[in-house]
């Protein structure tokens, strides 16, 4: 059993004199935590006997705690941390969930504004390929209109030639 003198000893149990797979923060805690039940004792201390201790009172009260101090301390520790990490990661996804929202709204806010102009594009886009059609079916319809056969058509061409060279000759 330890026998625990002041601040120090604590301080070099839970701190300096911990294993290296252990963490510091946690024995930094923990020892914090030791300080406050001491700080609980002396008010307590302090009402029922209307004055603070004494140095030799406050060593006594380090040399009476049992070895189990420290692992309540440790426990108590592990817990307020554990506590603290989930309230922090709860907190850092509330706000990044708020920053992704508002994200989204931004991005929609500035693609309707975009909007406009790229329908202007669409719509002269749109009406030039309608006219566009529009001029090919014309071309194909009179085409298929007046001549429905390439025969026809050939010998068109080829009389409209022959008629040439045979008017020539003449």
């Amino acid at each position: 059993m330890s026998n625990f003198s002041g601040p120090v000893d604590i301080y070099k149990e839970l701190i300096e004199n911990v294993p290296e797979d252990q963490e510091w923060l946690l024995g930094l805690v923990a020892f914090a935590v030791v300080e406050e039940q001491k700080i609980e004792w002396i008010k307590h201390y302090e009402q029922n006997n209307n004055r603070l201790p004494v140095n030799e009172e406050i060593e006594n009260w380090y040399r009476q705690q049992p070895e189990g101090v420290l692992l309540r301390a440790r426990d108590t520790a592990t817990a307020r941390l554990t506590n603290y990490a989930q309230n922090a990661i709860a907190t850092y996804m509330e706000e990044f969930k708020t920053e992704i929202v508002e994200g989204i709204l931004v991005e929609e806010i500035r693609s309707t504004k975009k909007f406009w102009p790229q329908f202007g594009v669409n719509l002269v886009g749109g009406f030039a390929s309608s006219l566009l059609f529009a001029v090919l079916l014309t071309a194909f319809a009179f085409l298929v209109f007046n001549d429905s056969s390439p025969v026809n058509i050939g010998a068109v061409i080829g009389n409209h030639s022959g008629e040439t060279k045979h008017d020539k000759e003449n």
